[in-house]
């Protein structure tokens, strides 16, 4: 079986916006199963039910698809968190809301947040770094929640919140790649523990229970 074959297909028929978007989800399938480099037009179109020339009719080429499945990726889950953290009562509940959100809107979306994670290295010129600005635009988010649980004295200050900021986005971002859906953990529990870990972990001595110290 080729790994073409292995990519779920998707129907034809609907208006250009819905070809739109089910060429951006094949493209991430395949994308992510081969890797971009070795992901043809054509392999695309087929997946879609479309002709290779009938592909060009809504793209420019393969490389706007990587930037539209990034950038919808990142709009999302931007989108998403802003929403969660809004909801939030305090730093700690700011944190573990965007955490959850985080999670569950990544694995929810995993073929596309995958590819971006990976392949925005392949994106050139004015595309890669609008995808940086927007990547760049989420990480000042959760960098935002942690500076204020530092300035309300909920989370450790003697570690800058910038790198406090780049763990947590590794800690979240690679259970992408080894998340198994077919396993018996949840997002909402992989999210639950992701988010135990890091806030006990991140919370300020003061903060902390009196036999966690």
């Amino acid at each position: 079986m080729t790994d073409q074959t292995r990519v779920n297909p998707v129907e034809t028929g609907d208006d250009a916006a819905g070809t739109l978007q089910r060429m951006l989800a094949s493209a991430a399938q395949l994308f992510w199963a081969k890797s971009y480099a070795a992901t043809t037009t054509r392999e695309i179109a087929s997946v879609v039910g479309l002709q290779k020339g009938s592909l060009y009719h809504h793209i420019e080429g393969k490389e706007e698809l990587l930037y539209r499945l990034c950038v919808d990726a990142l709009q999302r889950i931007q989108e998403a968190a802003e929403e969660c953290v809004r909801q939030g009562a305090g730093a700690t509940d700011r944190l573990r809301r965007l955490i959850h959100c985080h999670v569950t809107c990544m694995l929810a979306d995993r073929d596309k947040h995958a590819t971006m994670l990976v392949e925005l290295r392949s994106l050139t010129g004015e595309r890669r770094s609008e995808v940086i600005r927007l990547r760049d635009r989420y990480e000042a988010l959760v960098g935002k929640v942690i500076a204020e649980g530092q300035q309300e004295g909920v989370f450790r200050a003697d570690i800058e919140s910038r790198y406090l900021t780049l763990a947590l986005l590794n800690l979240l971002n690679w259970t992408i790649f080894w998340f198994d859906p077919e396993r018996a953990l949840s997002p909402e529990a992989l999210s639950q523990i992701l988010s135990t870990l890091y806030i006990e972990g991140v919370s300020s001595l003061a903060a902390r229970p009196a036999g966690r110290r």
